[in-house]
C-alpha cells in the first residue's frame, strides 16, 4: 500500500469521526445550550478529549512501532507478541494507578482546569461528579491506543481510524433520545452524557480487541513487567506524546482561562469542534502514517527519504489547510448559525461563537505546520527544540490571552492559542534548519509558491461569493436554503482550488502518488 492511500485512508476515517461528531455537537448545543450544565459537562469532557486528542497524533504509535518492528525481525512473529502482550499488561497496570490517582484528585483538577467554577458550589460539584464519570473513558482509550498500535504495525490503518466514531454514534442516539424526551438542559441530560462517554470507551476497547483478536496477533494479559523494551517505550512514548500534545494543551488552557466568563467555555467548545475537522483530517493522517514512515527511514540509514516524506507532507498539509482557514475566517457567522442556531442555542450565542472560530482559524495553519515539523524530532528521539517549542507556545499563550482579556473578552483566550501555534512553529522550523534536515528540494521550491498562490486566489473567489449571497445566508433565509448555498460555495472554493492548484503547479496528484508508492515500496523491498 502506498504512503499516499494510508494519508487517504487515514484522513478519510478521521473526516467521517468528525462529521458524526458534528452531528453530535449540534445535538448538544440543542439539548444543552450554552448554560452551567453545558459548561460542567464540556469541562468534564476536557481531559478525555485531551488524551484522545493527544493520542491521536501517531506519537504513541511512532514510539511503539519501532520496537515492535525490531521485536519482529529479531525474534519473528512470537518476539513481537511477546513485547506487544508485556506492552499491555504493564499499560493496564500503570492506567488503574493513574485512574484511582486522578478519581481521588479531581477536586483539585477541577479547581485548576476551571477556576471561574469554584465561585459557583453547584457548577463546581457537577463538573467534578460529571469529569469522575468521563475520566473512565481515558483509561480505555489508553488501552486502545496501544492495541491500535499493533494494528497499525500490521498496516490495519482503517480499523484503527475507525474506532473514534463508536463514541459519536453512541452520544448520537443518547441526544437523540433526550431531544424527544423533552429533558432540557438539566443535570440528569448531562450526567446520561458523561455515563454514555464511559459506557463508549468499553465499546471501543471491545472493537479494538476483536479487530486485534482475529489478526495475526492475538495478545493475553500476563504478569506486568517492566523490561528494556517496556522502559525504552515509556521513555520515547511519554515524552513524544507531551510534545505532540502541546497543542492541544494550548485549547486546554484556553478552556481553563474561559471558565472566568459566563458560557465562554461552551462557546470555545463549539467553535473549536468545527476547528478540529479540517485540522483533524491533515493533522491526524501526518501523525500517525508519517511518523512512523520516517522513523523506519531513519532506522534504514536513509536521510534523503526521510527529508522527502517531510516534504511532501507539508505540501500535502499546505495544500488543503490554507484554503480551509480562510473558508473558516470569511464564512464563520453562516456555519456556526446553520450547525448550532436551534433549540437552546441563541442567535447570540452563535455571534460569540463564530467570533471565536475567526479567532481559531488563525491557529489553524500553524498547528498544521507543527504537525509536519515534528516528526524529524520524534523519529530522531530528539526533544530538547520541541519541549522548548512547546513551552514558549503556552507562554506566549498566556501573556496575549491575559493582555487581550480586558479587549478582548471571549476571543482572547482562541487568539492565545493562534499565537502559541505559531511561535512553536517557527521554533521547530529554525530547529531543523539549523541542523540541515529540512532542506527544501526543488520539486518544493517550486510548488511552495504555487500553493500559497492558489490558496489567495481561492480565499478571494469564496470572499466575493459570500458577498454575493450574503442575504442568502442570514436569518430568515429557511435553514434548508442556508445551508445548500454555503454548500455551494463550499463547492465551488474546492473545484477552484484544485483548478488553480493544477494549473499553477502546484500539485501534481499523479506525480505524487507515484512518488510516495516508489518510496514506499523502497522501503518493503
Amino acid at each position: 500500500m502506498s504512503l499516499s492511500k494510508d494519508f487517504t485512508i487515514v484522513g478519510l476515517a478521521t473526516l467521517l469521526s468528525r462529521l458524526t461528531g458534528f452531528v453530535r455537537d449540534i445535538l448538544i448545543a440543542a439539548v444543552l445550550g450554552s448554560g452551567a450544565v453545558a459548561d460542567a459537562y464540556i469541562v468534564a469532557f476536557l481531559l478525555p478529549n485531551f488524551f484522545r486528542r493527544v493520542i491521536s497524533e501517531g506519537a504513541f504509535n511512532a514510539a511503539f512501532v519501532p520496537i515492535f518492528a525490531r521485536r519482529r525481525e529479531e525474534s519473528g512473529a512470537a518476539g513481537a507478541q511477546a513485547f506487544a502482550e508485556a506492552a499491555l499488561s504493564s499499560f493496564v497496570a500503570l492506567i488503574l494507578g493513574l485512574l484511582l490517582l486522578v478519581q481521588f484528585a479531581m477536586p483539585v483538577f477541577i479547581a485548576a482546569l476551571a477556576p471561574g467554577f469554584v465561585a459557583i458550589p453547584e457548577k463546581f460539584d457537577n463538573a467534578v461528579l460529571f469529569s469522575r464519570i468521563a475520566f473512565v473513558f481515558v483509561g480505555f482509550v489508553l488501552l486502545v491506543a496501544l492495541l491500535s498500535a499493533v494494528l497499525n504495525a500490521i498496516n490495519r490503518f482503517a480499523l484503527v481510524a475507525l474506532a473514534p466514531v463508536i463514541l459519536n454514534v453512541m452520544l448520537i442516539g443518547v441526544l437523540v433520545a433526550l431531544w424527544i424526551l423533552g429533558t432540557g438542559a438539566n443535570y440528569s441530560s448531562g450526567l446520561v452524557l458523561v455515563v454514555t462517554v464511559a459506557v463508549a470507551g468499553f465499546v471501543q476497547l471491545a472493537y479494538v480487541w476483536h479487530a486485534l483478536s482475529r489478526s495475526a496477533f492475538p495478545l493475553k494479559l500476563q504478569q506486568p513487567s517492566f523490561g528494556p523494551d517496556i522502559r525504552r517505550l515509556l521513555l520515547l512514548a511519554l515524552p513524544g506524546m507531551a510534545i505532540a500534545g502541546s497543542g492541544h494543551l494550548n485549547l486546554l488552557l484556553a478552556s481553563q482561562l474561559s471558565t472566568a466568563l459566563p458560557s465562554a467555555v461552551s462557546w470555545l467548545y463549539y467553535a473549536d469542534r468545527i476547528f478540529q475537522l479540517p485540522l483533524s483530517f491533515v493533522s491526524a493522517a501526518i501523525g500517525v502514517v508519517l511518523l512512523p514512515e520516517v522513523a523506519r527511514s531513519l532506522r534504514a540509514g536513509d536521510q534523503a527519504s526521510a527529508r522527502t516524506s517531510n516534504l511532501r507532507a507539508l505540501e500535502f498539509g499546505l495544500l488543503l489547510v490554507l484554503p480551509a482557514a480562510a473558508s473558516l475566517l470569511i464564512l464563520a457567522g453562516p456555519i456556526v448559525g446553520i450547525i448550532y442556531e436551534r433549540g437552546m442555542f441563541l442567535a447570540s450565542d452563535s455571534m460569540a461563537t463564530a467570533e471565536v472560530l475567526r479567532s481559531l482559524a488563525f491557529a489553524l495553519p500553524g498547528f498544521v505546520l507543527v504537525a509536519v515539523l515534528l516528526p524529524p524530532y520524534l523519529a530522531r528521539e530528539s526533544f530538547k527544540v520541541p519541549l522548548i517549542a512547546g513551552l514558549c507556545g503556552l507562554v506566549a499563550n498566556v501573556v496575549v490571552a491575559v493582555g487581550l482579556f480586558s479587549t478582548k473578552a471571549h476571543t482572547a483566550a482562541p487568539l492565545g492559542v493562534a499565537v502559541s501555534a505559531w511561535v512553536n512553529a517557527a521554533i521547530l522550523f529554525a530547529g531543523l534548519g539549523a541542523v540541515g534536515h529540512l532542506r527544501f528540494d526543488s520539486l518544493a521550491r517550486r510548488r511552495l509558491p504555487a500553493i500559497l498562490l492558489s490558496a489567495g486566489c481561492t480565499a478571494a473567489l469564496v470572499q466575493v461569493l459570500s458577498g454575493y449571497a450574503a442575504g442568502w445566508l442570514e436569518a430568515p433565509t429557511p435553514l434548508a436554503l442556508r445551508a445548500g448555498v454555503l454548500a455551494l460555495i463550499c463547492c465551488f472554493g474546492v473545484v477552484s482550488h484544485l483548478l488553480l492548484a493544477s494549473i499553477t503547479g502546484a500539485v501534481d496528484p499523479g506525480a505524487l502518488r507515484s512518488m510516495f508508492s516508489r518510496q514506499k515500496n523502497s522501503h518493503e523491498t
